[in-house]
C-alpha cells in the first residue's frame, strides 16, 4: 500500500529506530510454526512462542512492519469500542460490554509492562487523550459516556467544558471534550523493530520480502508454497489483519480492509507546539469519520490522520485534502509544512470487534478496527498462549463468533459507500451549529 510521492514520517522523518534484524538466509524444510505477517500480531506471537521453545519462521511478502505496524499514529490506549456504551449494551448486555471494554483497558496494562520488561525504547508515553466535541449534542453524550466508564471499569476520565479546553487544545472549534487519561503515545516502528530484534535473538527466522503464496493441509500439519520454496510446519499463524488477501484467505474472508491516511506537519516552533497541545496530549474528536492528531515523540511536529487523504488520490490532493481537516480545527497551520504523507490499512470485522483463535484449520488474529498498537502486541501473546495451552489466554472477545463478511468481495465497495453517508451526515451536523 502506497501511492506515488508517499513519505512516511516514521521512517523518513523521526530519527533512527534499533537496527532492523537479519531476515535472510535459507528456508528451512519444516518448523513447528510457520507465521504470515510480520508485523505487531505476527512478531510478538513469535517471540512468546520461540522462548517456550518452538521453531518459529515468520513470513512477509514486503518487509518487517511494511504495513500498519508501520504506518500508524502511535496512539495507544484501551481501544474502547466503535459501537459505543450504548451499542455494547444493546448487543452483549451490561455486564458482556463491561467485559469488552475492561478488556482493553488489560490490554494496555499488557503493553506498558511488556514495553518495561523488554526494556524497548519506543518512547511510550501515557499523557492522556483529549477527545473534543463537535456539537453540544456529542459534548452532553460524551459526558454520559466518561462517567460510565468510570464508574464502571474504573477508566480515568474528566469532563472539559468548552471554557476550558484552552488548556486542552489551542483551538476554539470544539464545544468542550473529554479527557481518557490513560491513552498516550509511541514510536511505532521503535516499537516494531524492538520486538523484530527479541523474536529474532530467542531464534525466530524471519524471511521478509518472502510472500506465502498458498497452504494445504497435510499428515503432520501444514504445507506452505512460499516466494523461496515449500516448507513443512506443524501449525500455521495468519497475522495480516488489513493486508490479508486470497493467499491468507482464512483471515481475508472475515476482514474489511479500509484505507486511512496520515501526514505530518513541521516542524513547528516550541511556542506553537506548547499553543497546540499545552499538556502534550494525544487528540481525537466525536463525529462518524472523525479526525485523530498528536505532537511526535520529539514535541518538533504534528501528525494527523483519518479515513481523508486516501482513495486513489495523488500526492497534491491528499496535502489538501489534509490541510482542510486540519484548519478546521487549527487555521494558525494555514501555511505550515507538511513534508511527510502516507497511507496504510486497517481491517473491520462484522462485529466491530477483534477477534483471536483457530479457524479453518488455522490460528489468526486481528479485525483491530484502527486500534491495532495495543491490541495487536496484546493478542499476539495471548495466541501465543492459546497455541502452547498456558492459563492466561483467554478474552472478553472468544465468545463473539468470528463470522465471514457476507457478499466479501462487494465489502469495500459498501464500506466505502457507508463513509461517504457518514461523511455527509458529519457535514450536516457541523452546518446545523452554525
Amino acid at each position: 500500500m502506497g501511492f506515488a510521492g508517499e513519505s512516511n514520517y516514521w521512517l523518513e522523518g523521526a530519527g533512527p529506530a534499533e537496527a532492523a534484524p537479519e531476515t535472510s538466509g535459507a528456508l528451512p524444510d519444516k518448523v513447528d510454526v510457520a507465521i504470515v505477517g510480520a508485523g505487531y500480531t505476527g512478531l510478538t506471537a513469535a517471540l512468546h512462542l520461540a522462548r517456550a521453545g518452538r521453531d518459529v519462521a515468520v513470513f512477509d511478502a514486503m518487509g518487517i512492519g511494511f504495513g500498519a505496524s508501520s504506518r500508524n499514529g502511535g496512539m495507544v490506549g484501551p481501544g474502547l469500542h466503535k459501537l459505543g456504551i450504548t451499542g455494547l449494551v444493546d448487543a452483549y448486555g451490561e455486564e458482556g460490554a463491561v467485559a469488552i471494554l475492561g478488556e482493553g483497558l488489560r490490554a494496555l496494562d499488557h503493553l506498558e509492562a511488556f514495553v518495561a520488561d523488554e526494556g524497548i525504547a519506543c518512547d511510550l508515553a501515557l499523557t492522556g487523550r483529549f477527545r473534543g466535541a463537535r456539537t453540544q449534542a456529542h459534548y452532553e453524550a460524551s459526558g454520559r459516556e466518561c462517567d460510565w466508564l468510570a464508574a464502571k471499569i474504573g477508566l480515568p476520565t474528566h469532563h472539559v467544558t468548552r471554557a476550558d479546553q484552552r488548556a486542552e487544545i489551542g483551538s476554539d472549534f470544539y464545544r468542550g471534550g473529554v479527557v481518557y487519561e490513560r491513552d498516550g503515545g509511541v514510536h511505532p516502528r521503535k516499537l516494531l523493530e524492538g520486538i523484530a530484534a527479541r523474536a529474532v535473538a530467542a531464534g525466530v527466522r524471519i524471511f521478509a520480502p518472502c510472500a506465502v503464496t498458498g497452504h494445504a493441509k497435510a499428515r503432520d500439519g501444514v504445507t506452505l508454497k512460499t516466494a523461496r520454496g515449500t516448507l513443512q510446519a506443524r501449525e500455521l499463524v495468519l497475522a495480516t489483519n488489513g493486508y490479508s488477501d486470497r493467499r491468507s484467505n482464512a483471515l481475508s474472508r472475515r476482514v474489511i480492509p479500509l484505507e486511512t491516511g496520515a501526514c505530518a506537519v513541521g516542524p513547528l516552533s516550541p511556542a506553537q507546539m506548547a499553543e497546540l497541545t499545552p499538556k502534550g496530549r494525544m487528540h481525537g474528536e466525536t463525529g462518524r469519520v472523525f479526525m485523530w492528531y498528536r505532537p511526535t515523540p520529539d514535541g518538533r511536529s504534528f501528525i494527523f490522520g483519518g479515513r481523508f487523504g486516501a482513495g486513489g488520490m495523488d500526492r497534491a490532493a491528499r496535502e489538501a485534502a489534509f490541510r482542510a481537516s486540519i484548519c478546521r480545527v487549527f487555521p494558525q497551520l494555514e501555511r505550515a509544512p507538511i513534508p511527510h504523507i502516507w497511507s496504510g490499512l486497517i481491517a473491520y470485522t462484522a462485529d466491530h470487534s477483534p477477534h483471536l483463535g483457530h479457524l479453518d484449520g488455522v490460528w489468526m488474529a486481528g479485525g483491530y478496527c484502527g486500534s491495532g498498537v495495543t491490541r495487536g502486541i496484546y493478542f499476539g501473546a495471548k495466541l501465543a498462549r492459546r497455541m502452547l495451552k498456558q492459563p492466561d489466554a483467554d478474552t472478553a472477545f472468544d465468545a463473539l463468533p468470528f463470522k465471514p463478511i457476507p457478499f466479501r468481495p462487494l465489502a469495500g465497495l459498501g464500506a466505502g459507500l457507508m463513509v461517504r453517508k457518514y461523511q455527509m451526515q458529519d457535514a450536516r451536523d457541523l452546518k446545523a451549529r452554525e
